[in-house]
This record gives structure tokens, C-alpha cells and sequence, in this order.
């Protein structure tokens, strides 16, 4: 039977073309299409987002860490990953379970873009080349059977496996590097085909009712398997989500023994057969009660894929520069998971599911990382990027990919301004690369904006203490507890609250401590132990002599050690930049090089009275150049919120745009509810010499704000009105362009 149908491909031509749709992809194609680049972004999916779409249901982790563990704290990366991850929240709200809301959400941010043209269910099957040059990739789009050449002078491939670059003939790698080939001493003494294997995520609902379930034929008695002995140990824990449902474990694992795209189908079935197992031993070994209820309603049909090919850039990331934060001329994006390196043969692995290799908080990634070392006019960004598989286990979560997909996406509009390859942007254009980048929020770590109104002058209605008052109430001193204190210059003392429980009187022991990483709530070394005498039944403030110079980070940390008897008053409400912790101490070892293992608190100490003052909150940091904390907060917090006005004012200028960055708790990696320190309501006032605008912006939620004036101006005043339920106003950055 001869086949009737589109005989030929349609051509396309476009300035840039992305193929794979998911974070790193869309940040690439919107970074690009932003700066007025003709952007073709082409997925093989029904749906946007890639591991964290509808499909897969992996949840956008990044250099926060799961919200507790950065040593970085305030790590979660703006820009275009931060719009996103907005969005889904005010689509979908914080539910893990990814529906019509997350979809919508994902496909609005692409859709809004007109220098996007989107394709979907486009699998990406051939590859013209000449010499070293990508001229054009030949796609077939599934449901329509319709068939497209794509030209373009610049292609990224973001589709997680490297399809196209492969196809093009770009170098990579595959498998585990050996030690002696990049001295980490995390790798393995012989190298292996081994990488990270692939997990698939599944979801339940609570029902009215008991919900029988029956094993289906296909699926394993997990009870017979090997890896059952080891259920609820080595990090292979039955943990719920927030809401008390399951919805998936991510040590489901398996594959990385095998060729995790020769074979993703027969990985993906053992998956199906162990999840649907898992859930008859749930359901009906008698061992969790609570899910009596509890329906299976999804398994999703694709496995999340965790590592496959890994290309070979103009410089190949590894362990030695992670661990020790290279300060890379061509910094692009920052990372800060941990060097995330997962058993080899994963459920069935006799080793714990993972190892979780400490990294030093937030590090650059160079741009170098992020084109190919042989096809000259070939990007990429996501899983698939220049490192080895050790510095890959903390490079490949989707926030991180996304933030270097958006380097990716500005580097195109460089070298379309410029008519250059990648590679001449980081031989000509990284400064301006960084400007860009930087104005567009990304976040290099380190990297500061200048102002170019020098003679500006900042002011403000008024400004918070370094304080933190409340009712509160007392924290038991159960374990060591940390007040991380930022200061200008040296902390001499303060006071905290205290209560005796006992009628003997008690001694508060503390110890001041000092770090050295202004990225990071890190401290490196004990300075001495004080103590302050507490009086039987006592519950008031107590001063703390402290008297020491802050650290080369920028802070003092002050340490209380546990006694029985004694708490602290703490409160909910977080002072930015001003975090509490709980510590403990241990030997550095080959996996975690710290003194001080910290985990944030949600409930932060009470102090006051705090000597020297420290006038860290004032107006002039909305002008600082670092929109997030960095040694210092770096922003201006109102005294309440009563009648509150911030006014910058310089000489008169022509000013193209103006961008507000809010506050929008960057010490949480996924957004699960709504910032209450966004600045909801605001009127922003914009004066020249002859002529004033005003903007009522009502119901905002978005970190930074982008006004159109294209005027001369010397005053720019914002009045915030009302955030989300937090007790002072933030802003981190005026920024005037």
C-alpha cells in the first residue's frame, strides 16, 4: 500500500531554534524572544515543561535546596525560572499534584511571547550539517503528519538527551568519569557506563470512604523483591507530602546500569511494575492504616528522566569548581543543589538510594558550559550541558537548568546582534552578556548592577531596625539554635528573651561565631563561648556581650547551646536576611567539609537593642546593584506600614525603563503559598522637569516590575499601599535604565 500524504517539509526560517520544550527550553526561547529574537521552540510532547509538566510531575528544585539546607538560604534564582515558578502558584496554587491549571499556566508564559512560534508533538528526527555547522533540523509533527525543515544561523538543544546535538555529531560524554581524569574525589577509581536512573511519580486523593485496591497482574508483589528488605532505610522513606497524601517517591529509581535511552522503555515498565506494587503493599499489608481511605488515581506515563548524554563545551564543569566556587570570568547562571549522585542500579542498589554531596551554598556556572566545543552555532542548556557526571548530580534540577537556559536565550540575541557564534560571545561580548542578563534578573552570584544615575539621592518615610520583635513565644533550647546576624561593620552586643522554666537559677551559653562567603550563612570557625546568668523563673530580656568584627561574610552568628530549662522567644514572621537556624557540629568528611551543619528554623530568635545600631534596612539599598541578600539584605524595609513612601531623586536624565524588584522570599524553593511580603498595591510616581505619570498598579504579585518611560526624569517616587500580610514594606531594587 503506497502511503498519501505530505510528501514534503515545509521550511521554516527563524533567527534561533530550540528544540525541547521543557524549564531550560522555555527559558532559552523566552530569554531570546524578549530581545526580539525569532524564536521557533519545538517539543515532543502534547504539553509544556518537560520533567516538570503534566505528564512527568517532577517538582522545579534548585540551588534553594529544598528550602532548609542551602547554606545560601536565599538561593532560589530569579529571572525567568522565578516568573515561572509564579505563575504555576497563581494558576495551580502549591498543589503537587500538576492538572489543567499547571498546563495553562506554562503555555500563557510561552504564549504571551509574539517572537515565539510554539510547536508541539514535533519530534526532531534529522540533522543537515556542513563542515561544523548545523543548517537546518527536519521534524515530523505526530498528530498532523505534517513535516518541517527548520533553518536558522543558531540552535539550542534542551531536549534533556541531546537528540539533535548527537544527531549533528557534537561531542559529549556518557556514564561516570573516572577519578584521575578531572582529580574528583567523589568519582569512582574506574570509570563506568553508570549515570542516575529515572523515577516515575504517581498521585492519590482522599476519599469519604474505604478504598479497596487490588494488585494488577502486572504489577510486582514487592514483598518478593530484593530491595524490599531495605524499605525505610537508606533514604527509601514512604514520605508524604504537605496535604498527607503520597504522591510519589523519588527513590523509585532505576536504569542507571542500563542505556537510559536505549532502553527508556523497558525502564520505564520495571518503574510501572514497582509503583503499582508499591501501592498494593501500602494499601493492603496492614502497615499504614492511614491510607485506608487513600485512592490511586494517577500513574504518570512517562518516567521523570534524571541524566543521559552530557555535551562537551569550550569547559567541562567538575567537582573541584563546584566545591571550591571558581570565580569564572564568564559566570552565567548560579547553581546550589547538591552534587546529587544517585545508587547506580537504584532501588535494587545495595547503597543508599543517594549520597548527597555537600556543595558551599550558591556557585557560578560559566557560560562556557553552555555551546558545543565542535559544532560551532550549537547551544544548550538543561540536563545535557558541558560537566562531568559528579558536578552534574548538582547541575541537573530544572530551576538550575532553567536559569541556564535563559543565559542561553540572551547569548542568542548577542550573537544575532553581533552576527557571532557562541563561542564569540564568550570571546567578545561576556560583559555585555552579564548586563543583560543581570537586568533581566538572572542572578550570577557575586555580580552587582551600577546605577547609572551616580548622583542619586534615596529616601524614605521611614526605615526598620535590625530588630525582630513580636509576642512570640518560647523555643525550647533543645539543640544548638543560631541567630545570623548581618552587620555594617562590628556586633558589640544585643538582647534577646529568655525564660528560666526552672526556679534554680540557670546559665545561657552561647558561643560567637564568623564565616567567610557573602553568598552564604556559612560559618567557618568558633571565635569563644559566653555565658549570661538567668535567674530562677525568669522570662524577660537578657543582654549579650558580643564584641567582635563581622565576618568576611559580612555577618556574626551567635550560638546557644541546649540547656534543659532554658528558650528563647521566637516568631513566625522572618526578618529578611536575618535568618535562625539550627546547628550541629561534627568532623568534616570526604561528602560534608563543614564544622557547622545548619538547618533553617521557621521560627526566628526575638532580639533588640542591638550595638552598634545598624541602619541595614535604609532606602540607599534599593540602589545597591544586588537584589538579593548578599552579605548584607540589600533592601529598604519600612517601619510598618503606615503611610509609607520611597523617593529616589538625581539629576535630570532620559530614562528608557524602570524596574521595581519586589520581595518575593527567595529562601523558598518551591512556591507553595503566597508571598506575604510582596508588594501588592502601589502607586508608582515617575516627575520630569515639565511633566509627571503616575501608575495605580493594583493586585501585583510578580517580583519585578517593568515600566515604559522613555522620558527625561529626575524623581521616582513608589507609595506601597499593601502586600500579602507581612508587617513592613520590601523592595530589593529601583532599578533605572
Amino acid at each position: 500500500m503506497k502511503y498519501v500524504g505530505n510528501e514534503g517539509a515545509e521550511e521554516k526560517q527563524y533567527d534561533f531554534v530550540v528544540i525541547g520544550a521543557g524549564i531550560a527550553g522555555m527559558a532559552a526561547a523566552i530569554g531570546a524572544a524578549r530581545h526580539g529574537v525569532r524564536t521557533a521552540l519545538i517539543g515532543d510532547r502534547p504539553v509544556l515543561g518537560g520533567n516538570a509538566s503534566s505528564e512527568i510531575c517532577i517538582q522545579i528544585n534548585g540551588a534553594c535546596y529544598n528550602s532548609r539546607w542551602s547554606p545560601s538560604v536565599y538561593a532560589r534564582e530569579t529571572g525567568i525560572v522565578e516568573e515561572i515558578k509564579n505563575r504555576l502558584f497563581q494558576y495551580a496554587g502549591g498543589s503537587p499534584e500538576k492538572g489543567a491549571e499547571h498546563d495553562a499556566a506554562l503555555f500563557d508564559m510561552v504564549y504571551a511571547e509574539r517572537n515565539i512560534d510554539l510547536y508541539l508533538n514535533t519530534l526532531a528526527e534529522g540533522v543537515e550539517c556542513k563542515g561544523n555547522e548545523i543548517l537546518s533540523v527536519e521534524c515530523v509533527q505526530l498528530a498532523s503528519e505534517r513535516r518541517f525543515l527548520f533553518r536558522a544561523p543558531l540552535f539550542a538543544d534542551c531536549t534533556g538527551d541531546g537528540t539533535v546535538g548527537a544527531l549533528a555529531g557534537a561531542r559529549f560524554m556518557q556514564g561516570t568519569e573516572s577519578r584521575a581524569e578531572y582529580g574528583e574525589s567523589l568519582a569512582p577509581a574506574v570509570a563506568s557506563r553508570a549515570t542516575n536512573g529515572s523515577t516515575i511519580m504517581f498521585h492519590t486523593v482522599r476519599m469519604d470512604s474505604p478504598q479497596p485496591y487490588r494488585r494488577p497482574d502486572f504489577a510486582y508483589d514487592v514483598t518478593k523483591l530484593s530491595f524490599f528488605r531495605d524499605l525505610g532505610t537508606k533514604n527509601r522513606t514512604f514520605v508524604k507530602a504537605a496535604d498527607g497524601l503520597y504522591h510519589g517517591f523519588w527513590w523509585v529509581e532505576y536504569g542507571g546500569h542500563l542505556d537510559t535511552i536505549r532502553d527508556s522503555e523497558a525502564i520505564t515498565l520495571e518503574l510501572r511494575r514497582i509503583v503499582y506494587g508499591l501501592w498494593d503493599y501500602i494499601k493492603n499489608s496492614g502497615r499504614f492504616p492511614e491510607s485506608e481511605n487513600l485512592k490511586l488515581t494517577r500513574v504518570c506515563p512517562l518516567a521523570g528522566k534524571r541524566e543521559s548524554r552530557r555535551f562537551v563545551g569550550d569547559y567541562v564543569l567538575n567537582q573541584n569548581d563546584v566545591e571550591q566556587k571558581v570565580p569564572f570570568e564568564d559566570a552565567a547562571y548560579i547553581a546550589g543543589w547538591p552534587m546529587d549522585v544517585h545508587a547506580d542500579r537504584g532501588v535494587y542498589d545495595e547503597a543508599p538510594a543517594t549520597y548527597w554531596n555537600f556543595v558551599p551554598g550558591m556557585y557560578n556556572v560559566p557560560f562556557r558550559t553552555l555551546y558545543s566545543q565542535n559544532v560551532r552555532n550549537l547551544f544548550f542548556a538543561g540536563r545535557n550541558t558541558s560537566c562531568t557526571r559528579i558536578a552534574n548530580g548538582s547541575t541537573r534540577v530544572m530551576a538550575t537548568c532553567g536559569a541556564g537556559g535563559q543565559a542561553v536565550g540572551a547569548a542568542a540575541y548577542l550573537c544575532k546582534k553581533y552576527g557571532c557564534t557562541p563561542r564569540g560571545v564568550y570571546q567578545s561580548h561576556i560583559p555585555e552578556l552579564q548586563a543583560v542578563l543581570l537586568r533581566d534578573d538572572q542572578t550570577i552570584m557575586g555580580w552587582k548592577e551600577e546605577c547609572p544615575a551616580a548622583d542619586a539621592v534615596c529616601r524614605a518615610t521611614s526605615s526598620h531596625a535590625l530588630e525582630n520583635l513580636g509576642e512570640g513565644a518560647p523555643l525550647p533550647l533543645e539543640k544548638c539554635t543560631v541567630l545570623a546576624l548581618p552587620v555594617t561593620d562590628r556586633l558589640d552586643s544585643l538582647c534577646v528573651r529568655v525564660r528560666n522554666g526552672s526556679r534554680s537559677p540557670a546559665v545561657l551559653r552561647y558561643k560567637v561565631l564568623q564565616g567567610d562567603l557573602p553568598e552564604c550563612y556559612l560559618p567557618e570557625r568558633a571565635l569563644f563561648e559566653k555565658q549570661a546568668n538567668v535567674a530562677g523563673r525568669y522570662d524577660g530580656w537578657i543582654a549579650l556581650s558580643v564584641g567582635v568584627p563581622r565576618g568576611r561574610d559580612g555577618k556574626v552568628y551567635i550560638e546557644f547551646l541546649p540547656d534543659a530549662d532554658l528558650s528563647l522567644y521566637t516568631v513566625e514572621e522572618s526578618l529578611t536576611g536575618v535568618p535562625t537556624f539550627f546547628c550541629t557540629e561534627k568532623e568534616p568528611e570526604l561528602r560534608d567539609r563543614r564544622t557547622f551543619v545548619f538547618t533553617r528554623s521557621y521560627s526566628n530568635i526575638v532580639f533588640k537593642d542591638v550595638l552598634p545600631a545598624q541602619a541595614i534596612f535604609g532606602a540607599g539599598n534599593v540602589l545597591s546593584g544586588y537584589n538579593r541578600p548578599y552579605g548584607l539584605p540589600n533592601l529598604w524595609m519600612s517601619d510598618g506600614k503606615g503611610a509609607q513612601e520611597l523617593c529616589v531623586e538625581f539629576g535630570e536624565r532620559l530614562i528608557e525603563e524602570v524596574h521595581l524588584v519586589f520581595n518575593t522570599e527567595l529562601e523558598e524553593d518551591l512556591i507553595a503559598t503566597q508571598s506575604r511580603k510582596v508588594i501588592r498595591d502601589y502607586d508608582l510616581i515617575i516627575e520630569g522637569k515639565n511633566d509627571s505619570r503616575t501608575w495605580n498598579v493594583r493586585g501585583n504579585y510578580d517580583r519585578v516590575n517593568r515600566f515604559r518611560v522613555e522620558e527625561s526624569v529626575h524623581r521616582i517616587t513608589i507609595r506601597p499601599l499593601e502586600n500579602y500580610g507581612a508587617a513592613n514594606f520590601e523592595i530589593f531594587g529601583v532599578k533605572i535604565y
